[in-house]
Parts: structure tokens; sequence; C-alpha cells
């Protein structure tokens, strides 16, 4: 196990939230054998603007019952679970952390979700799946732990069908200059591996891929500000705390941008470049 797998993998077990929404449902009075999908949204997201972001990405891929989706770092598996509810399709989620795909594994038990979902430990830059398989890949912060940009987005474009989308919601770089740390991804700064926004754009291209852009800083500036709120009246740890004031801070100051990208994959796709 390489050093970065290792201390990613520690990064992200840090908080464990199963505990955490079993006492916030009960807080609510929600039988523990009757929770619903929806009943966890509050709390099962792990990226900038919630089941808001989640809907806007899916509508922007044109995501359909029909769909096969890769979610790529799929964390506690809120996306999958949202997308296999709200619309229908089926969703593989993959993670480098196997605590995180055990505790998407008891959500989606817990929520009784018994088919159209599947969780697998295993990492973004070996995509354990067959070519053409997915009409979907789908990435929300994940590409800022990657070190191998390149590999990542050759990856996601072997695993699509032809005519398939990239849909992904990243926070990358805006300008050079010293991110502040901690940062939510990276406890370190040695975790921190944020690509300049032209760059991805560059690596999309050059996958043959044709992506469509928009910039959704202010509004996860937003999001993230009135999540810090909650932490705070709730009590959160004072690191959790500066991790997100650290995030909108850089972003506030043009270090960093969070954007939404649906790349497509032309139905005749030329080969993946070596």
């Amino acid at each position: 196990m390489s050093d970065l797998k290792a201390t990613l993998q520690e990064h992200y077990s840090r908080r464990p939230i199963l505990p955490l929404i079993r006492e916030q449902l009960q807080r609510k009075g929600i039988n523990a054998t009757q929770v619903r999908p929806e009943d966890l949204y509050p709390y099962d997201q792990s990226h900038a603007g919630g089941t808001a972001a989640t809907w806007q990405l899916a509508l922007r891929a044109g995501i359909e019952q029909r769909s096969v989706v890769v979610d790529v770092g799929c964390g506690f598996g809120s996306t999958a679970r949202f997308l296999r509810t709200e619309l229908g399709c089926r969703v593989v989620g993959l993670d480098l952390t196997p605590t995180r795909i055990q505790t998407a594994r008891e959500l989606t038990r817990m929520v009784r979700i018994e088919a159209g979902i599947d969780f697998l430990v295993g990492s973004a830059l070996a995509l354990p799946f067959p070519s053409g398989f997915a009409d979907v890949v789908w990435t929300q912060h994940v590409s800022m732990n990657l070190p191998n940009h390149a590999a990542f987005v050759s990856e996601c474009t072997r695993v699509l069908k032809p005519s398939g989308r990239l849909a992904s919601h990243e926070w990358l770089r805006q300008r050079d200059g010293v991110l502040p740390s901690p940062l939510p991804w990276a406890s370190t700064p040695s975790l921190n591996h944020a690509i300049a926004a032209s760059q991805f754009l560059d690596l999309l291209r050059k996958n043959h891929l044709q992506p469509e852009a928009e910039d959704v800083t202010a509004a996860m500036c937003d999001a993230l500000t009135a999540d810090i709120a909650n932490m705070e009246s709730q009590g959160a740890l004072p690191e959790r705390m500066a991790a997100f004031k650290n995030l909108v801070q850089a972003a506030r100051d043009g270090l960093l941008c969070c954007w939404m990208i649906v790349s497509r994959r032309p139905s005749a796709a030329r080969p993946c470049p070596s």
C-alpha cells in the first residue's frame, strides 16, 4: 500500500458518521426500521451544495432510468442513493476507503434499497470496470486528492460508452498561490492535488471529450457558509470548521473555483491517448 493511499484512507476514516446519523434520526422520532432515503439527505452529503448540487449535475448529465452510472469517490454513498431513488438508474459506487464503503452499504440497507446499487473498494486511477461499461461516470470533489490527473481522466473515458458523459463537480485551482491548510479534502498540504481549471479542461479535450463547464463557485461558497453556521451551532470540532472556512476564503480570494463540467464522449470516439 502506497504512503498516499494509506494517508488518504486514514484521512477519510476519521469521521464516522453512522452513529451521528442514527442519533439525528432518533431525535427526529424516525423509527429505525422505517428510514426513507430522503431522511438521510440532510446528513449523508459530503460535497458542497448537497442534494441541490447533485440534482443540478444529474440534469446536466442527462441521467435517465436506464442509465448505468459509475460514482467515482462515492464516499458514504449519498449520491448513489439519491440517483437511484430519484431517477431509478443503476449506480455502482467506488471509493478508496474501506470504512466509507462499509458505511455506504449500511446506510443503503438502512433505507431498504435492495437492488440497483453496488459499492466497491477501488482506485480512481485503475477503475475495476470493463471499457464501455457506463453511460455516465460521476465525480464530486475527487480530483483534488489525485496525484495523476491524466490517468484519472483516461480511466473515466475508457469506462464510458460511446456518447457517454463524464459528469464532474470539482474544486480546481483558479490561479497560482499558496492554499490555506487544512482543507476539507486535505488535513495536510501533501494531500492536496488540486489541478488548475484550464489544465483539467485540456486533459478532457486530449481524451477526445467535449466539455461544457459552468462556474458554480459563488453558489457553493454560499452553501458552505450556511453549513459552517450549522456546524458551529452544533458544536462541531474546531479543525473541521477551520477546513471549511479555509475553503470558502480560498475561493473568495480567487485561489480556488468550483466547476460543474459535463464532458461528452462522441459516438465515434477515437482511442484514448496513451
